[in-house]
C-alpha cells in the first residue's frame, strides 16, 4: 500500500471526461482515476477552499461523520484505493478507534465461538452498539498470538476483529466502508484523511511519465517485484488496460505533476 496526493483534476481533450490524477508520494507514479463531474467539482472545490453558501453533499457526509464521532468513538483513519476490476476503481473508507477497540458479538449459525471453529467462509451475526449484521469470514491470519479475522458485513462494511484470549472477546480494531474512489477522496480532503493506493492497483493503472513532456508509455512501468505479468491477465483486462492508456493520452498533459496538492 502506498501514500498518494492529489496531483491535479484533468479533463479528456475528446470525451471531456474528468480524471482525478493521484501521485504516489515517494516515486513518480500516477494514477488516472475516472470520475464523474459533480465529484471533481467537489474536489476542485474544497482543493481551493470556495466557500458555499449551503453544504454540498459531501460537506454533508463530513459534518455527518464529526457528529457521529462522538456516538461512536470512531474517525477515518485513511481512504484506500483498493481494486481495479472490469475497468471499474473501488475504494474504501477505513474507519479506527479513538480510544481502543471495543467488543462486539460473534453468533455463529452453528457450533462454539472460538476462533478456531470460525472457518473463512463461515456465516455469522456480527453484533455492534445493538445492530445486527448478517456477516461472512472473509480471511483469517495469525499475528503472534492473536487471531484475527476479517469479515464482510454486507451493506458493503468489513469489520477487521481480533480475539482478546484474557477476556474471550472478539475486539473490533478497524470498520471499511466501500465507497466510490471520488467519493472517497472528496471526503478525504474535507477531514484531512491520507489517501492510499493498494500495490495491485498502481501496477495495473500506475503510468510512470517518459522524459519526453506530456507522454505516457505505451506499458505501465510498475515496481518489477510486484508487477502483474501480463501472461496472467485474461485477454479482456489487457484490452481494458489498452483502452485505459488510449484515454489517458488524451488527457492535456503538458504541465503534468506540476499541480501539487
Amino acid at each position: 500500500m502506498k501514500e498518494m496526493q492529489i496531483d491535479s483534476i484533468r479533463v479528456s481533450l475528446m470525451n471531456y471526461q474528468h480524471v482525478v490524477i493521484l501521485k504516489e508520494r515517494q516515486s513518480d507514479r500516477y494514477l488516472p482515476i475516472w470520475i464523474g463531474p459533480a465529484e471533481a467539482d467537489a474536489i476542485s472545490m474544497k482543493l481551493q477552499n470556495v466557500d458555499v453558501s449551503r453544504p454540498m453533499t459531501h460537506d454533508l457526509l463530513k459534518n455527518t461523520v464529526f457528529a457521529l464521532e462522538s456516538l461512536s468513538g470512531t474517525t477515518i483513519s485513511k481512504i484506500v484505493v483498493c481494486d481495479l476490476r472490469s475497468d471499474t476503481f473501488y475504494a474504501q473508507i477505513v474507519f479506527e478507534f479513538n480510544a481502543g477497540p471495543p467488543s462486539v458479538d460473534l453468533e455463529p449459525e452453528a457450533g462454539s465461538r472460538h476462533a478456531r471453529d470460525f472457518e473463512i467462509g463461515s456465516k455469522l451475526l456480527l453484533i455492534w452498539q445493538n445492530r445486527e449484521f448478517k456477516s461472512t469470514v472473509t480471511r483469517k491470519w495469525l499475528d503472534g498470538k492473536k487471531n484475527y479475522m476479517e469479515i464482510d458485513g454486507s451493506e458493503g462494511w468489513v469489520f477487521e476483529v481480533f480475539l482478546d484470549e484474557s477476556t474471550k472477546r472478539w475486539l473490533l480494531i478497524k470498520m471499511k466502508l466501500d465507497s466510490r474512489p471520488s467519493d472517497a477522496i472528496a471526503l478525504a480532503v474535507r477531514v484531512t484523511a491520507p489517501i492510499f493506493a493498494e500495490e495491485t492497483v498502481l501496477d495495473k493503472a500506475g503510468i510512470i511519465l517518459d522524459q519526453e513532456p506530456g507522454k505516457i508509455p505505451t506499458q505501465a512501468k510498475p515496481d518489477e517485484k510486484n508487477a502483474v505479468p501480463q501472461d496472467q491477465m485474461n485477454e479482456q483486462e489487457l484490452k481494458k488496460l489498452s483502452a485505459f492508456y488510449d484515454f489517458i493520452n488524451t488527457l492535456d498533459l503538458e504541465d503534468f505533476g506540476k499541480h501539487k496538492s
